[in-house]
């Protein structure tokens, strides 16, 4: 009985070492393709290379607050835009044809935010994405990813 009972535990042994062992085994499988998966998903969303397309002059444009008090508002916009799209031509020429139409647009934009929205922490962000949807919108595109606003400046 000793005996057999001795075979028993090392078989038993045997067997259990054979099942942790392929347990581990698919756990570690799981985890590199669930690492590969991360790491293909990290490399899509690397961030595109944008061309920058400017609009030129500053836009001035006076602002108000609360108050009744007047202030002015300054900003040169330029537009990110991936330049590896096919609607870039067509997107470039329409900046050139349409800049009077574009720019108006922009004032209209700006001239409906006050000194406070733009002296929030976020109000640059706001107006910036305010300008990419409304200047998408009347140009019929999506190119613009992202807009920019240089020389930024509120009195």
């Amino acid at each position: 009985m000793d005996k057999k009972f001795k075979i028993f535990v090392i078989v038993t042994l045997a067997i259990l070492l054979i099942a942790i062992g392929g347990c581990t085994f698919v756990v570690l499988n799981l985890i590199n393709k669930t690492n590969s998966a991360v790491s293909e998903a990290v490399k899509e969303e690397k961030p595109k290379e944008l061309k920058v397309v400017g609009l030129g002059d500053a836009i001035t444009v006076n602002l108000s607050d609360e108050y009744g008090e007047s202030h002015v508002m300054r900003v040169v916009i330029s537009f990110g835009v991936d330049e590896k799209s096919k609607e870039f031509k067509k997107f470039n020429s329409d900046v050139t044809e349409k800049n009077v139409i574009i720019r108006d647009a922009i004032i209209d934009i700006m001239r409906e935010q006050t000194f406070e929205m733009m002296n929030k922490k976020d109000g640059k962000t706001k107006l910036s994405d305010e300008v990419k949807t409304k200047i998408n919108k009347l140009l019929d595109t999506k190119i613009i990813e992202k807009v920019y606003c240089s020389d930024f400046f509120i009195q």
